[in-house]
């Protein structure tokens, strides 16, 4: 059940927010099992404090233009003892991209690596969802994925060539995992679908219009483009993580709503180290770095994850508060089975 939040969110438990979620999923055509999948990957993004749950509206407003995806079985088409491609059977890219992980790091617990690329299907979620699941099966976990909206403007291009081509990697320790995980882009697509939901601005700096001129309207920044991350070395990132992508067989350049990569490389650390030994050292780096002293205006010094790990216990305890405007949207889509239509993915008028 929703219950009132602070001012005008809603507050929902873990349970009720995947139970929410699926039946979202299974209005947009899932199966129980992938909507199973697809619903506590997006509800952990939540508790984690990420952008989560509307997440789905990318998929839903492709629902409502193109209809449900018809799916067939995942298969792997090419593999030997510690390399897979996967063809994910045009499955949502949540369910394939951690169906291509398990195997990955099935694989590299008989063979100590392993690489695993998956393709056909859409979208690939939050990546460090994945190396946190190598990492607490004592492996190093490293994962890209590419897209096929040309939604990201590369460094000094008034419009769109790459994806938002995030990276994640994750490591054990002796206590809790470290995992690094960000976008190439200024902002993820995610985020902005989010704030065309809530009716918020985008932040100032982060997107392109379909003229090339700065915006910070989300439907025109989906029209136009996202810019990258961090200027030419984000740009520089994004290009090396699609060149990886390429990989799987998607083509450099899909077609608008086309493929999506995916790949994950997973290590264990005792074909290096004596068993325990990496997770000891990486704890007491972790340690030493939490350890400096902050700078003015900061209270402590953070490993990355360790406020991921900090809000989901918090908002496990308390609950997660999303956004009205966002709940009643999924209210929605569950109740009606009916995606409500809002095409902002219409075909960008380039500039002359």
């Amino acid at each position: 059940m929703a219950q009132p939040g602070a001012g005008d969110q809603v507050r929902m438990y873990e349970a009720a927010a995947l139970e929410l979620m699926a039946g979202v999923a299974a209005s947009l055509g899932m199966s129980a099992e992938d909507g199973e999948i697809v619903a506590r990957h997006l509800v952990d993004d939540e508790l984690r404090g990420a952008v989560g749950m509307s997440r789905i509206f990318i998929f839903a407003d492709e629902v409502a233009r193109q209809g449900p995806q018809r799916t067939e079985p995942i298969t792997v088409t090419r593999e030997s003892d510690f390399t897979a491609v996967v063809n994910g059977g045009g499955h949502h890219g949540l369910v394939v991209a951690e169906s291509a992980t398990r195997l990955a790091i099935a694989k590299a617990q008989k063979s100590g690596i392993a690489i695993v690329c998956a393709r056909n299907h859409r979208y690939s979620g939050t990546l460090g969802y994945y190396t946190e699941l190598v990492a607490r099966n004592e492996m190093i976990g490293i994962s890209v994925a590419s897209g096929s909206f040309g939604s990201v403007a590369p460094y000094g291009a008034r419009e769109g060539r790459l994806d938002t081509n995030p990276i994640a990697v994750g490591f054990p320790t002796t206590a809790e995992p470290i995992v690094w995980d960000i976008a190439t882009s200024a902002i993820s697509g995610s985020d902005v679908y989010r704030r065309l939901v809530t009716g918020e601005e985008l932040p100032p700096g982060v997107a392109l219009d379909n003229r090339g001129e700065p915006t910070r309207e989300p439907a025109e920044a989906l029209a136009g483009a996202i810019l990258s991350w961090g200027g030419y070395r984000g740009s520089g990132l994004a290009m090396v993580i699609r060149l990886l992508a390429l990989l799987s067989g998607v083509a450099p350049f899909p077609a608008e709503n086309g493929e999506f990569a995916f790949l994950v490389i997973v290590i264990d650390p005792s074909l290096f180290l004596p068993r325990g030994e990496f997770e000891r050292r990486a704890a007491e780096f972790a340690a030493g770095i939490r350890a400096a002293q902050p700078a003015p205006g900061f209270s402590s010094v953070r490993m990355p994850f360790d406020r991921s790990i900090q809000v989901r216990a918090q908002r496990r305890r308390d609950g997660i508060e999303i956004a009205r405007a966002v709940y009643e949207r999924l209210d929605s889509i569950r109740r009606s089975g009916v995606v409500p239509v809002q095409t902002v993915h219409s075909p960008r008028e380039k500039p002359t």
